[in-house]
């Protein structure tokens, strides 16, 4: 049998180390005439001082030397941040009715635009609570000339992504491809927009999946929180307050997405955002044709009033045998376009808008109650919401809130105040992280078109930098004084009213909490007490079912 050369110098490779360890462990010389290696040497050359009576030594760790270089014994100070470039916003019209917002980024031969529309959930029946958000879903499945799939496969054979949306406030289309599969996916684009196929079959299994995610909703704790919280802060009412349910959902019909497509689905005052590989020309002769035919206008949507906020301080949903519990905070604040909003910013991220913030050094850090907690603002058009939210061990969900209250009075008070320290974290924190927001098309575009949603200037941007660098110290107390008022917020607290809760004692240990008779005590009595004795405020104890009902 031959053997090739590559062949033996793999197995030459394979068996050296062998042959070496052999070697290596061979018997002393002279103990008898048979005391021979393999290459014929007796084992003279082993190193006797590896090994001793009880087989080898142990081995001396090296002696280890390091530079002491005076430079190292100082962390070299970070530059100054760079100046961000952002691109131009370029505006114009289209056909005489839609506002283009154009960003040209041709770094990359890609293209994303959203063609978006007022209306959205604030525009669902009280009776169908859900239905907008199907039947803008609905819309984007099919064509009247391709089904789900055969859509889905022409998509795909592009590289390119179509989708539809519904929020509270608007809704839309979003479209995504390769600069060079342009014409292709506008064709799509635009039977999606004006012949969707709103297929009963369709339909039908979009209301089941999610019929099955507000069942999933409903059983866990944390998703319970922010599915509750609306109906609480705004009232159940209200458009931001409404809760989709099975029966809602079960309700609505093709007749009724049919009817809302075509009274909002219009071009008159739509926007387009398109961020890519486009000039303005492009874009004219590009979409242009998709609304020289396409003309009307939308139905408008309805008014969105004041918060009817429902009475009460301490809002219980139980959830038996939760293994967390899940806390939320929550009051109104400012709105976005209000003059101090930077300064408003940086006292919101001393309390809660970071892994470094009070609340989250304080419930995962110190106490070890959760793994996460935070606090920031939410904003719409009309309001912003600063919430506080946590999901915490279940034991220790009574001591959580005393310490999320805690804290915030301590800010507002002053007794605690943001540090020179803590404001210059967050500064270079809101600075240094800018640029990752515009790091592709999809976030630049979802940037852009948010201050449109919120009324602020296209060149907010330019100015965010000294914006942030400009807040004092002063300026963050003056903010925390006017802006926390723990006694007007609301706590929701979700998880299993019989799981017993501890208390920290004033040696900072953690202990059962017990009643005078020495028995646990439980969630569902805790916060009963809490409500009773008015130690978060007063507004008292509500109770409720995951679908923000009133359980008596």
């Amino acid at each position: 049998m031959t053997i090739s050369n590559q062949k033996i110098t793999r197995l030459l490779t394979i068996s050296m180390p062998f042959a070496l360890a052999l070697a290596a462990c061979g018997p002393k010389a002279g103990t008898n005439a048979g005391d021979q290696t393999f290459s014929g040497q007796t084992s003279t050359n082993v190193d006797t001082n590896a090994f001793d009576e009880n087989g080898p030594a142990e081995a001396k760790p090296p002696v280890l030397t390091f530079p002491q270089e005076a430079f190292r014994d100082q962390q070299p100070a970070a530059k100054p941040p760079r100046p961000l470039q952002l691109p131009e916003v370029q505006t114009f019209k289209l056909g005489g009715q839609v506002d283009v917002y154009l960003v040209e980024k041709h770094t990359l031969p890609t293209i994303s635009a959203d063609l978006n529309f007022e209306g959205g959930s604030i525009n669902d029946p009280s009776n169908k609570t859900g239905m907008v958000g199907a039947c803008m879903a609905l819309m984007g499945e099919s064509t009247t000339t391709l089904e789900k799939l055969q859509l889905q496969e022409k998509l795909a054979n592009i590289a390119s992504s179509i989708s539809t949306y519904a929020g509270k406030e608007t809704q839309g289309a979003r479209m995504s491809t390769l600069t060079k599969n342009i014409d292709a996916t506008l064709s799509l684009f635009a039977d999606v927009l004006r012949k969707p196929g709103l297929r009963e079959a369709d339909l039908k299994r979009l209301i089941k999946r999610r019929i099955d995610a507000i069942k999933q909703a409903k059983a866990a704790a944390p998703s319970v929180a922010f599915r509750v919280m609306g109906s609480i802060a705004y009232g159940p009412r209200h458009p931001f307050g409404r809760i989709s349910t099975p029966a809602a959902l079960q309700s609505v019909k093709v007749s009724d997405c049919k009817r809302y497509i075509k009274s909002y689905i219009k071009p008159r005052g739509a926007k387009l955002y398109v961020v890519g590989d486009m000039t303005k020309d492009q874009v004219i002769a590009k979409f242009g044709p998709l609304f020289k035919s396409w003309r009307g206008t939308p139905k408008r949507s309805i008014r969105v009033g004041k918060p009817q906020t429902r009475k009460g301080k301490i809002f219980f949903v139980n959830i038996p045998k939760s293994a967390q519990s899940a806390i939320l905070v929550h009051q109104f604040g400012p709105k976005r376009t209000d003059r101090d909003y930077f300064a408003t910013e940086m006292m919101a991220a001393t309390l809660g808008a970071g892994f470094s913030s009070r609340i989250n050094m304080n419930l995962r850090e110190d106490k070890g109650y959760a793994y996460g907690a935070g606090m920031r603002f939410n904003y719409s058009r009309h309001f912003s919401d600063l919430m506080g939210f946590s999901t915490v061990r279940s034991n220790a969900t009574r001591q959580s809130v005393l310490e999320f209250f805690r804290e915030i009075r301590n800010l507002k008070s002053g007794e605690q105040p943001t540090t020179a320290k803590e404001l210059s974290r967050d500064q270079n924190g809101a600075i240094l992280s800018l640029p990752g927001q515009f790091a592709n098309s999809r976030s630049a575009l979802a940037r852009y078109r948010n201050l449109v949603y919120l009324g602020l200037p296209l060149n907010y941007y330019n100015s965010y930098v000294e914006g942030v660098s400009s807040v004092t110290l002063e300026k963050v107390r003056q903010m925390a004084t006017k802006h926390l008022h723990p006694n007007e917020a609301f706590v929701l607290i979700v998880g299993d009213g019989d799981s017993p809760q501890l208390y920290r004692n004033t040696d900072g240990k953690d202990v059962p909490f017990v009643d005078d008779k020495g028995a646990p005590v439980t969630l569902r009595s805790a916060v009963e007490q809490l409500a009773a004795s008015g130690e978060l405020g007063r507004g008292g104890l509500v109770v409720l079912d995951a679908d923000g009902n009133i359980v008596k």
